[in-house]
C-alpha cells in the first residue's frame, strides 16, 4: 500500500526512526496498524541496526531498496564480516527474522550491554532546529559506538520496545558529557569501516585488510607462530573496561580471530581487536643488525680468551669467569688454538672423536651422534664447536634441508589442489608457508598462484 505523500527519510536516519516519524505524521495510535502498513506484518520487531522488511517499507514509501539498505542500515558493514552476505540481504529484505540472527552473527555476539538505542543531546537540539523533529541517527546505534563523532559527547542509552515506534526525547537540556579520546577514536574507526563497505572505498581495508594476524606481524608481536596471550589480553581488557566498563572479548574469541581464517563474529569484536593491536607498541624485530652486534660480542670474548691463554693461564673455570662465558665456550677456543688445558679423566679415544666430527660434518643430529657413540650431547657439542666453522656449516645444512622440504610441500599442495587460493594454501600448510615467507619470500611469491580479487555481492 502506498500513500500520495510520504515525508522523505532524513540523512543518517534509521529505518526504525523513519517508521516512528511516519507513525507520528499519520497521527496513528495503534502500532500494529503502522507495522502492517509499512512492513506487511504485525507485530514486528524492527532493529535499529539490521531491520527487517526493507522491501516492504521501500514499496510503501516510494524509496529505493538499495538506498535504504546501503545508507540507512548497517548492512554494508555486516556484509563484510559474514560468511554469506546474500543470505543476510535476503533476510533483511523479508519481513521474517527467522534467519537474520544467524546470518548476521548477532546471535553469537555476547555484547548485550551495548544494545538498546542511543541519542546525542546536542543532536536533539540540532535536528529540532533544522527539521522540526528529533530522530534516531544510524551512526549512534552500532554496538561499540558510545559517543557522537559530530559533537564529541557521550551518547545517552535508552531501552525501548522494538515493536513500538517511538522517537527519541524531543528535548534534552543537558549539554552532554565530553567523550574520552579512545572512545572517539574507536567510534570513528567503526563508522569508517561501514563507510568503506558502503561506498566501496578501500580506506580501512588498506590498513586492516590482513586483520589481527597481519597487525601482530607488523608490530613484531609473533615469536615463531605464537603470541603472548597474557600481554595481549591485558591490553584488550584494559581498553575494554575503559570504554565499555566491561570486557567484550574473551581469550577464546581473541585466539580464534588471530588464528582462524574462517571464524565469523560480530564486526565490532573484529574491529575492536584491530583497534587494540594498532595501539600496541611495536617490538624490536630480530634484525641482522642485532645479530651483527652479537657476533661482535662473540669475537670480542674470543680475543679475550686468546689473550688469557697466551698469558699462560690454562685453567678453564677461571677463564670462564673472566670472560663471563660458559666452560664449554672457553674450552672450544682452547681446542681451536691447540692449548693444552687441564682435563678431567675422560674415556673418549681419538677414534671416537674423529667419528663424532665426521658424523657432525655429514649433518647428523647431535642426539643421534651421542646415542651412536655412547657419549653425552654436551660432549658432541664440544667437539663440534672445537672445529672452526663447523657449527655454521651445520646450521646452513639444516636451513637448506628445511627450504627443500617447505618448497616441496608447497608444490605438492598446488599440484594436488590447483583451485586453492593463496589464503587457502597458507591455511593448508601454515608452518611451511610461514617458513618460506620469512626465509624464501622471493621464491614463494614467484611460485604462488596469482592473487584473486573477490568482490562481495
Amino acid at each position: 500500500m502506498t500513500y500520495e505523500f510520504v515525508p522523505p527519510i532524513y540523512p543518517d536516519e534509521t529505518i526504525y526512526s523513519y517508521a516512528a516519524r511516519l507513525h507520528v505524521y499519520w497521527a496513528e495510535k495503534n502500532h500494529r496498524k503502522t507495522a502492517k502498513r509499512l512492513f506487511g506484518k504485525a507485530p514486528i520487531n524492527i532493529d535499529q541496526r539490521l531491520p527487517l522488511g526493507i522491501e516492504h517499507i521501500a514499496r510503501a514509501t516510494g524509496n529505493e531498496i538499495d538506498t535504504l539498505l546501503q545508507h540507512h542500515t548497517f548492512y554494508p558493514l555486516f556484509s563484510g564480516f559474514v560468511s554469506c552476505p546474500i543470505a543476510l540481504k535476503e533476510a533483511m529484505l523479508s519481513n521474517s527474522g527467522k534467519n537474520l540472527a544467524n546470518a548476521s552473527s548477532v546471535a553469537q555476539a555476547g555484547i548485550a550491554p551495548l544494545g538498546g538505542s542511543r541519542y546525542c543531546p546536542l543532536c536533539i537540539d540540532q535536528d529540532t532546529l533544522q527539521y522540526g523533529i528529533a530522530y534516531w541517527h544510524l551512526s549512534h546505534q552500532l554496538q561499540g559506538v558510545t559517543c557522537c563523532t559530530t559533537h564529541d559527547v557521550e551518547l545517552v542509552q535508552v531501552e525501548q520496545c522494538t515493536r513500538k515506534f517511538e522517537l527519541p526525547p524531543q528535548q534534552d537540556e543537558s549539554n552532554g558529557v565530553i567523550a574520552s579520546q579512545e572512545a572517539l577514536r574507536l567510534a570513528r574507526l567503526l563508522l569508517r569501516f561501514n563507510s568503506d563497505f558502503e561506498f566501496n572505498i578501500p580506506d580501512c581495508r588498506e590498513d586492516y585488510w590482513g586483520g589481527p594476524s597481519e597487525l601482530l606481524r607488523l608490530k613484531n608481536q609473533y615469536r615463531g607462530q605464537n603470541v603472548n596471550m597474557a600481554v595481549l589480553m591485558e591490553a584488550v581488557n584494559l581498553l575494554s573496561e575503559e570504554i565499555f566498563s566491561f570486557s567484550i572479548l574473551s581469550e577464546n574469541v581473541v585466539f580464534k580471530l588471530i588464528h582462524c581464517t574462517d571464524y565469523y563474529c560480530h564486526p565490532t569484536k573484529h574491529i575492536f581487536l584491530c583497534f587494540v593491536l594498532d595501539l600496541l607498541p611495536a617490538q624490536q624485530p630480530e634484525t641482522s643488525v642485532s645479530r651483527d652486534k652479537y657476533n661482535q660480542m662473540l669475537e670480542r670474548d674470543r680475543f679475550r680468551c686468546i689473550s688469557i691463554y697466551q698469558s699462560g693461564i690454562t685453567k678453564l673455570r677461571p677463564t670462564s669467569r673472566a670472560v663471563d662465558r660458559s666452560v664449554n665456550y672457553v674450552k672450544s677456543i682452547a681446542r681451536q688454538m691447540g692449548v693444552k688445558y687441564q682435563k678431567r679423566t675422560k674415556f673418549i679415544t681419538p677414534d671416537i672423536e674423529a667419528r663424532i666430527i665426521a658424523k657432525a660434518k655429514a649433518g647428523l643430529h647431535r642426539q643421534t651422534i651421542a646415542h651412536e657413540e655412547g657419549v653425552s650431547v654436551p660432549t658432541v657439542e664440544l667437539f663440534i664447536n672445537g672445529v672452526l666453522g663447523l657449527s655454521d656449516k651445520r646450521r646452513n645444512l639444516r636451513k637448506e634441508s628445511r627450504r627443500k622440504y617447505a618448497r616441496q610441500a608447497l608444490l605438492n599442495t598446488m599440484s594436488n589442489l590447483p583451485e586453492l587460493t593463496r589464503k587457502n594454501i597458507k591455511k593448508a600448510i601454515y608452518a611451511d608457508y610461514m617458513w618460506l615467507y620469512r626465509h624464501d619470500k622471493t621464491w614463494l611469491y614467484q611460485t604462488l598462484p596469482a592473487a584473486r580479487n573477490h568482490t562481495k555481492l
